[in-house]
């Protein structure tokens, strides 16, 4: 399936696939062009990693604008995978600068694949301390089941109580939103609040969310396959690693 096919530089082609949110046409033609780029079938991992980079900082800068900058003592969480790419595009944009991190290593399990129940248990985690969480930003390449951000709030929610939770992803699924809130009691589903460029609503068992970002994460990252991706330590992650060395 070429995935390029369902994409125009016209925004009018929502055809009940695709519907664009928080971008105007004649503001933000850098960013769906970014968005576009990301679901080429014939893109580079070079290319893929800094999409997902650009439009990281996209994110973040809407984030800026949605905190009004008051983010208080915040906390940046993510999969290992949207580590060095996506969320580090976020972290350089934010106007917050001092920013605990936390990355998460999961697989995923099915379940039941006619219900396409999952599970996704973590298999390891880089978590830093936080104090008296005001925001926590949980950052996604793209939210379709809600299994794996469902698994990382409940990690979190309990540990560090945040005031405000930023759900972000380029791209999520058009009942990630409600599926994932209806996991959560009302009192912390209502800290939820969900950043996003495109609310997609067509997929399938073997393409996933069509036109998503193109098809699974992993491999055009260059990460290798669902397993092979739990190998990877990120950037990101080494060099805050460092100085907590240095130190013992």
């Amino acid at each position: 399936m070429n995935y390029w096919n369902y994409f125009t530089n016209d925004l009018k082609l929502k055809k009940k696939m695709r519907t664009y949110k928080n971008l105007r046409f004649d503001d933000d033609k850098s960013t769906i062009h970014l968005m576009q780029t990301l679901s080429r079938p014939d893109i580079s991992v070079k290319s893929y990693r800094n999409t997902f980079y650009e439009i990281g900082k996209a994110l973040g800068l809407l984030l800026n604008k949605k905190t009004n900058g008051n983010y208080g003592n915040t906390m940046l969480a993510c999969a290992s995978e949207d580590a060095d790419w996506l969320a580090h595009g976020v972290l350089d944009a934010i106007s917050q600068k001092k920013v605990s991190l936390a990355v998460f290593w999961n697989e995923r399990v099915t379940l039941d694949s006619e219900t396409n129940l999952e599970y996704s248990p973590i298999i390891k985690s880089f978590v830093e301390e936080i104090k008296d969480c005001k925001t926590l930003i949980l950052v996604k390449s793209i939210i379709s089941t809600s299994c794996v951000v469902k698994t990382q709030l409940n990690r979190l929610i309990n540990d560090i109580s945040p005031k405000k939770i930023y759900i972000v992803a380029p791209v999520m699924y058009k009942y990630a939103e409600k599926s994932l809130k209806r996991e959560f009691t009302a009192d912390i589903a209502e800290k939820f609040e969900f950043i996003t460029f495109a609310i997609d609503s067509e997929r399938d068992k073997v393409h996933g969310i069509i036109p998503g970002v193109g098809g699974m994460v992993y491999p055009k990252l260059g990460l290798g396959d669902m397993h092979n991706k739990n190998r990877y330590m990120p950037e990101i992650v080494k060099e805050r690693i460092g100085p907590i060395a240095n130190k013992n």
